[in-house]
């Protein structure tokens, strides 16, 4: 049985997650029975030949994970339920925790996404497994929760992604070199930051811009820019390109002289194994996540240096030639068929 509540809409990261392990785990093994558990109003046409579909009527998804799918897993005689972020009150579960970042951060949630996390570890307790993306975030809710023992599985690219077929932007001009940073549009995401040192770096200019493409949707608390940045804005040196369907997304990975991520925090970070993953020369900031996901591909730089040294950072990145050896590296280490695989072999495990 797998939980399914995102396949339709739903927040991007934990939706892209959601289908990517269902559809991969359809493709690795065909042989596996598989249920879907769709919220009632979700279109179930683009769901893997062959799987079973039954629906979900409770909102929001922690609740209908709780309390539907043991009724649901029992009906359907599933031998294990695959969810994330919330397990099941009854049965044997997996659950893949996307991250705890809440409790270490919680200035970053508002008090409303704070109170709607706080079930999380603690519902984990009823869990075969709990799984997460990196081992960085492993020991992170080891310490919050040691009784936990999470497992370490990964992420792979957006198979929308790398099967895109890339295409420029109506707003970004042709020939022109820029720097691009995708993600949600919070104050974890470190706009502010990036924003400041691009300001003040000479390969920035209204001619070779840096685009910022994202939207505010489920984003935690929002950032507000200083009026002193806003002054990069208006002159051009950056652009808010807003929300872009794949192609376009693709489009700035291929060509862009620098890729920029230097989020507060992460809990797998996709944006720069996906800049990776296309070969974007990349400044990501130094905190252990990325250490660990992108290692000796990036440059880095402290997410809480001063403006001046991240300005020094972009223009010593920029249009950097890619470390072709420690792409593939990366690319070979971030898969969703290495993922599924360790879940499926953390779930027969115990």
């Amino acid at each position: 049985m797998f939980d399914a509540f995102w396949w339709g809409r739903g927040p991007g990261a934990n939706r892209t997650v959601q289908r990517e392990f269902i559809r991969t785990w359809a493709e690795v093994f065909p042989g596996d029975e598989l249920v879907l558990a769709l919220r009632q109003d979700a279109e179930a046409s683009e769901v893997p030949a062959g799987a079973e579909v039954v629906r979900t009527r409770l909102w929001p998804h922690a609740l209908s994970n709780r309390w539907e799918l043991p009724r649901l897993s029992r009906a359907a005689r599933a031998d294990v339920s695959v969810v994330h972020n919330y397990a099941p009150r009854s049965g044997r579960s997996v659950v893949f925790v996307h991250d705890a970042m809440f409790h270490d951060n919680p200035e970053w949630f508002s008090r409303r996404e704070r109170l709607y996390f706080a079930p999380m570890l603690p519902w984990a307790r009823r869990a075969a497994v709990v799984s997460t993306s990196t081992e960085t975030e492993a020991r992170r809710i080891a310490r919050l929760a040691p009784r936990l023992a999470p497992v370490a599985v990964g992420l792979g690219v957006p198979t929308a992604l790398t099967d895109a077929a890339p295409r420029r932007p109506r707003a970004v001009p042709e020939g022109a070199e820029f720097a691009v940073t995708v993600g949600r549009l919070n104050v974890r995401k470190n706009l502010a930051a990036v924003i400041d040192g691009a300001r003040l770096a000479a390969s920035v200019t209204p001619r070779t811009p840096l685009y910022i493409v994202g939207g505010s949707a489920h984003s935690g608390v929002s950032t507000e820019l200083p009026e002193g940045l806003r002054t990069a804005v208006a002159e051009g040196r950056v652009v808010f390109l807003g929300s872009l369907d794949d192609d376009e997304v693709a489009w700035l990975y291929t060509h862009a002289a620098l890729a920029i991520s230097l989020s507060l925090d992460e809990g797998f970070g996709l944006p720069a194994v996906e800049a990776a993953w296309f070969g974007a020369p990349l400044l990501v900031s130094d905190i252990p996540v990325f250490r660990e996901t992108v290692g000796t591909y990036a440059r880095f730089v402290s997410p809480t240096a001063t403006a001046g040294d991240v300005a020094a950072a972009i223009d010593g990145a920029w249009g950097g030639r890619a470390d072709a050896a420690a792409r593939d590296a990366v690319v070979a280490r971030h898969t969703w068929r290495s993922a599924v695989e360790r879940l499926r072999d953390a779930a027969r495990s115990r």
